[in-house]
């Protein structure tokens, strides 16, 4: 067996295993955090939480598999092992903010697409009589996820000896949204002085859902550039790895030359560069 066939098995078989590892503390983590005996606090503590230390693995685990994959293809040269080894661990330091900010930045728009129909069963409970912490609390099951979790933070807030203006203070902090920054003035106005709160919020339920309705007809009319801007992004690097698969012997000195190493920094430095440049072409603010 030659001496680089045993290389790349064991590092096959290190990348398995650091794979392993990280699947095994993800179950983990789910499993402490299905254990919660106290629905009201899992809801609660759902509404602060991302994935952060699952990215922070998964990106570390990638980033050490790309490198013993370039290792078995830059056998022959240390300089262009050594620049592959310090683009691994600058793509291990930002790739978790950018992952992160991607999820935060989902979550949001679930909520924002949640919250009518929370804002409307509030507005039932508080024409039936209830007050706006006993509306918060008749309705916690039936509200979606995302604004349950954060609506539950509320009610725990309170419970806390926090206000319900500070708790709903507390709210907009954590989520510096107009949507929610609307629903948090409302709230304090409605229970500081007085007011139809219920009239507020189906008045509010309503123009979340027409500012949603009108995003979601832009967000159709530059589909097809946004598809473009994806699309031109990848062609280069899918043509690569067929010319890999096809024409190894061309592909090759990219991988295990300094001027190969620089030129394919330089190809993905400019990609990435295009596909910003055409995702704000097509972007349209509201």
């Amino acid at each position: 067996m030659s001496p680089d066939l045993i290389v790349a098995y064991a590092c096959a078989l290190a990348a398995a295993l650091l794979v392993g590892l990280a699947v095994r503390a993800l179950l983990a983590a789910r499993a402490r955090a299905a254990a919660r005996e106290d629905e009201l606090a899992a809801r609660a503590a759902a509404a602060e939480e991302l994935p952060v230390q699952s990215v922070r693995q998964g990106v570390a685990v990638g980033a050490i598999a790309a490198f013993l994959f370039g290792a078995v293809l830059m056998a022959g040269s240390p300089g262009a092992l050594l620049v592959f080894f310090l683009l691994c661990i600058a793509a291990a330091l930002i790739l978790p903010r950018l992952i992160l900010r991607r999820l935060a930045d989902r979550r949001q728009d679930r909520l924002r697409a949640e919250l009518p129909d929370a804002l409307d069963m509030l507005a039932n409970s508080i024409r039936a009589g209830l007050t706006l912490p006993q509306a918060i609390a008749r309705n916690l099951r039936r509200f979606p996820a995302h604004v349950g979790a954060e609506f539950a933070r509320i009610l725990c807030d309170t419970r806390l000896g926090y206000s319900i203006g500070t708790a709903f203070d507390n709210f907009g902090e954590r989520l510096p949204i107009p949507e929610v920054r609307m629903v948090v003035i409302a709230s304090k106005i409605g229970v500081s002085h007085g007011g139809n709160l219920a009239e507020s919020y189906a008045m509010l339920s309503a123009l979340v859902r027409d500012n949603l309705a009108f995003e979601e007809e832009l967000r159709a009319m530059t589909t097809e550039g946004r598809m473009q801007a994806l699309v031109m992004s990848c062609l280069p690097f899918a043509l690569l790895a067929i010319l890999f698969l096809v024409r190894r012997e061309i592909v090759l000195p990219l991988f295990q030359t300094g001027a190969g190493l620089v030129t394919l920094l330089v190809m993905t430095a400019m990609q990435a560069l295009a596909y910003v440049w055409i995702r704000k072409i097509v972007e349209v603010r509201v």
